[in-house]
């Protein structure tokens, strides 16, 4: 009996340390994934500031990307679903023989070890160069008078879902060559040099992929809402004429964009002390400032 109970103790004492390391390092992706959304809503937004090496605000932001990515997942599920339906019944009816045909033609071609880990790198770099790499483009929106002439500008403007259906497309593509890397590394069929020179550098892709998916998060959905305000710069009311909308707030200073009667907009920084805000609506900021000139987006649909 205290055997057992040694034993016991062991595997539990073994189980907490583990759990300890995973904890550590889920809160470092949190920060991490947290700092990249933060980073990059401030340069699409267009404002100059240093963040801290550690602030909180990191793993909330972490945390809200999380559980957006992880909401994307049904999106994804239903589509798989929808497109594995559609293709059953054809490919019930082709004959047996073609069917046992392909899937051996597939086999023999998996089989060699370079065929997987090249295709997944030709696939990895047309997402990212093609597909994740295009939000690069937005920066200092919030005082730019138009969108930049890039396809992926109509999605500023676009609804909730679409902009969900296309966050759940990166995750998809980006678990596609994930699952790829997985394949093959339990496979083992990577056995020659050029086979494992191909797979490092998949792995090294995959990786790039997954940090450019809360890049995209905080430049497209996370930039989308600003408070609007109606007392900014201590107890002066601002002119009827103008509108301002908070941006970013830290411990010692506020930032927020002030737009004039004929479009002119500044970006304003005030000390906290000095500065008192009283919050009125939250807009969809884009909406507000592109709707109108953007070809296609009016009305805006938010």
């Amino acid at each position: 009996m205290p055997e057992l109970w040694n034993e016991f103790t062991e595997k539990l004492g073994g189980l907490a340390g583990k759990w300890t390391a995973y904890a550590a390092f889920g809160s470092f992706l949190l920060y991490l994934f947290g700092y990249l959304t933060l980073r990059f809503q401030l340069s699409t937004y267009g404002v100059a500031t240093n963040l801290d090496l550690f602030d909180e605000k990191y793993l909330f932001a972490g945390c809200r990307f999380l559980v957006y990515l992880v909401s994307s997942v049904p999106n994804i599920l239903i589509i798989v679903l929808a497109m594995w339906v559609i293709a059953y019944l054809p490919w019930r009816m082709v004959p047996v023989s073609f069917r046992q045909s392909l899937k051996d033609r597939l086999s023999g071609w998996s089989a060699a070890p370079s065929h997987l880990p090249l295709l997944g790198v030709i696939l990895a770099v047309l997402f990212i160069q093609l597909v994740l790499r295009r939000c690069f483009a937005f920066g200092n929106l919030l005082v730019r008078k138009q969108l930049p002439d890039e396809w992926l500008s109509s999605l500023l403007l676009a609804s909730d879902g679409k902009l969900s259906l296309y966050f759940s497309g990166l995750v998809a593509g980006t678990l596609l060559t994930g699952a790829i890397l997985t394949g093959v590394l339990q496979r083992g069929t990577a056995t020659t040099t050029p086979s494992r020179i191909w797979l490092g550098i998949l792995g090294f892709l995959v990786a790039v992929e997954f940090l450019l998916l809360p890049v995209n998060y905080g430049i497209l959905i996370s930039t989308q809402q600003l408070p609007r305000i109606v007392q900014a710069g201590g107890n002066e009311t601002p002119a009827p004429e103008q509108l301002h909308w908070l941006v970013w707030d830290t411990r010692d200073a506020l930032t927020y964009l002030v737009r004039g009667p004929n479009d002119e907009r500044m970006l304003v920084s005030m000390p906290r002390k000095e500065t008192q805000v009283r919050i009125v609506a939250y807009d969809d900021i884009f909406c507000v400032l592109f709707a109108a000139t953007h070809a296609g987006s009016r009305p805006c649909p938010r």
